[in-house]
């Protein structure tokens, strides 16, 4: 296994691929797990979502510890979404399957209230700049400070300038990277927490999930970090507006409808940016999918074809989320295959610059069934047109969603959207 590691370390994923399905042939009962997680990450660095999906299925059934296993779940659940043929019924089971893992958890018995203002705890992975950062940085730093004690728990102790930003402008940050799951529940119980809002889902392998299971504040709700129900039982709410909310996705949770779920904040380099754009004028219409690669399916590569053998002035410009080179050529071997005229395409991996792109693109082609939240907000904030479609599960939806939330003039209204979402808690705190 060290081998295989070392090979995903140098960026050769297909040889740690192949020795680890060798190793599954002679690698002890207990060991088998830890092989079909690296599988997973070997699949992950080809953008192959299929075979990651299937990796960390079989390394929820291959292992016996139940928090490992929900770590795996959640990698599974998480890779679901990638998939054209997981259906409405097939997500929620897998997420009913998640919260069973949870049987031997007690919750915890909550303190009473002693204060007037709404204590709203936010948990996250980390509170690092991130694509889901943008659409929370403003629930943080905007919130009513009379009505209103807003803590942060962070389950990284990295930190970068909007970390920085986060512990000067909440009420309390705290950092439990170095305590038990259990014990980071405790802590927030004690310090009060009326609301438990989940910023991360089944992201990071559901690491704010398993905090959240024992139910350490009276209200707990999921949405903007993550797209779908998470599952467990100990989330009462989703976050969500009225048009996702349409969707045919099932939910464990109660859906806590505002008028729009999201509101973006540019960062400083996003503001840089557009303001630098240098639009030059370009011979060729340009198409552009600059995101996660895994989203890419058979289907998006089919498109890709016809819209480039249709007209040969026509081109695509590929830019994905992360620096790997494997990820680059095996998309490329995919669209050889398709027969997508190549000398029509670039394919790019993914850099800090790569706001540059931009300037070059006509319109982004959204990716299905997962359609990008972020990507095509920043898009817009740039400039840039996207064309998507609203389909029928949640995640499907999200694309849809930003496009109408633009045109109503609400993409960028983080006043109105702090004020909507805050109302929604002291909604929820009165029936408590």
């Amino acid at each position: 296994m060290e081998k295989a590691k070392k090979l995903l370390a140098k960026g050769e994923p297909l040889e740690a691929l192949d020795r680890l399905k060798k190793l599954l042939k002679t690698v002890d009962k207990d060991k088998i797990w830890r092989v079909h997680e690296l599988i997973g990450a070997a699949f992950h660095d080809l953008a192959d979502a299929e075979g990651a999906a299937q990796a960390y299925y079989n390394a929820a059934k291959a292992d016996t510890i139940l928090r490992n296993q929900r770590t795996h779940w959640s990698n599974y659940l998480f890779a679901l979404h990638y998939l054209p043929l997981a259906n409405a019924e097939i997500l929620y089971d897998a997420a009913k399957v998640y919260n069973s893992l949870y049987r031997d958890v007690e919750r915890l018995k909550l303190n009473p209230r002693t204060s007037k203002k709404i204590h709203v705890a936010y948990i996250a992975p980390h509170f690092l700049d991130s694509s889901s950062a943008r659409f929370y940085e403003s629930l943080l730093t905007d919130y009513n400070r009379k009505k209103f004690f807003v803590t942060a728990w962070s389950l990284d102790n990295r930190a970068d300038d909007f970390t920085e930003k986060i512990k000067q402008s909440v009420d309390g940050y705290f950092d439990i990277s170095e305590t038990s799951f259990e014990e980071a529940a405790e802590q927030i119980r004690d310090a009060g927490a009326d609301i438990l809002f989940d910023l991360g889902g089944h992201t990071e392998g559901g690491v704010t999930l398993q905090v959240a299971a024992y139910k350490p504040a009276r209200v707990q709700i999921s949405g903007i970090g993550y797209f779908d129900t998470t599952g467990l039982d100990a989330m009462d709410y989703f976050l969500t507006d009225k048009f996702l909310a349409k969707s045919q996705t099932k939910f464990t949770e109660k859906l806590l409808i505002i008028d729009s779920a999201f509101a973006l904040t540019p960062n400083q380099k996003m503001i840089d940016a557009k303001n630098n754009l240098d639009r030059k004028p370009h011979m060729t219409f340009n198409y552009g999918c600059l995101g996660n690669f895994m989203k890419i399916d058979d289907t998006y590569i089919q498109v890709m074809q016809m819209f480039l053998e249709e007209d040969p002035g026509n081109r695509f410009i590929l830019r994905d989320t992360t620096p790997l080179e494997s990820r680059r050529q095996n998309l490329i071997k995919r669209m050889k295959l398709a027969k997508v005229p190549m000398s029509q395409v670039e394919v790019r991996v993914g850099a800090d610059d790569f706001f540059s792109d931009y300037a070059e693109l006509d319109i982004i082609l959204d990716t299905q069934p997962y359609a990008g939240g972020f990507m095509n907000a920043l898009a817009l904030y740039m400039g840039v047109n996207v064309s998507t479609l609203a389909e029928d599960l949640y995640h499907s939806r999200l694309g849809a969603d930003i496009l109408t939330q633009s045109e109503k003039g609400k993409l960028l209204d983080t006043k109105n959207f702090v004020r909507r979402v805050y109302r929604k808690f002291a909604e929820v705190m009165e029936n408590v």
